[in-house]
């Protein structure tokens, strides 16, 4: 049988699903450790050798080699222990209501030194936050306050209670961001519609 005969036999019997754990990718990792384990075995042999003939390298490589064992040690324990000791993070998210600003107290005190326009603002967001707590509107930075007046004339809030509300908006904008500049703070009637109009709100939200 020629060289050529004897390799193609080979190779069809190499092929065959029994062997072909000796051939495949498992096989050659197993192969590549072997070696790469030899190979450290033998370097270990060189050392004891060199020990012999030549004491201080042989030495300097063991303190070396023992240095950075150690180092290592050191750093794996020392990060287990900042992870293990490391405080709890504290949750992003407040607790409901924790540090929420009081809008309605500070209408009130806004409206005690004459800043009504300023205190009638700060009704109307708490207004929108009572709202959205009872899911009539949802507050988003993207809804204008064109689209929560439409929100709340589509609600089931009591049709009168939603007409004020409704028009406070309109008038707090119009005057928050054309007429402020020119009367900012004397306007007693719109502050006192919307103590009115927030108090039935916070009623019926009870």
């Amino acid at each position: 049988m020629s060289d050529d005969a004897v390799r193609e036999l080979a190779s069809k019997i190499l092929a065959r699903p029994e062997y072909a754990g000796a051939t495949g990718a498992h096989s050659k990792v197993e192969s590549w450790l072997f070696r790469f384990l030899e190979r450290i075995l033998e370097w270990f042999s060189k050392l004891e050798l060199l020990r012999d003939s030549s004491p201080l390298l042989y030495w300097l490589i063991v303190i070396a080699i023992a240095a950075v064992s150690v180092g290592l040690i050191a750093h794996v324990t020392w990060t287990i222990w900042i992870a293990m000791t490391a405080p709890e993070r504290a949750s992003s998210e407040p607790a409901t209501g924790a540090s929420l600003p009081d809008l309605a107290r500070e209408a009130e005190s806004l409206a005690a030194s004459g800043r009504y326009l300023d205190a009638a603002h700060r009704l109307m967001l708490a207004s929108f936050r009572t709202l959205a707590e009872r899911s009539v509107i949802e507050l988003r930075p993207d809804r204008s306050n064109q689209w929560i007046r439409a929100a709340l004339r589509g609600s089931t809030l009591a049709e009168n209670l939603a007409a004020e509300l409704d028009a406070l908006v309109e008038r707090t904008e119009r005057r928050w961001f054309g007429d402020r500049a020119r009367d900012p703070a004397n306007d007693p009637e719109i502050y006192a519609r919307w103590r009115s109009a927030f108090e039935q709100l916070s009623s019926q939200a009870r």
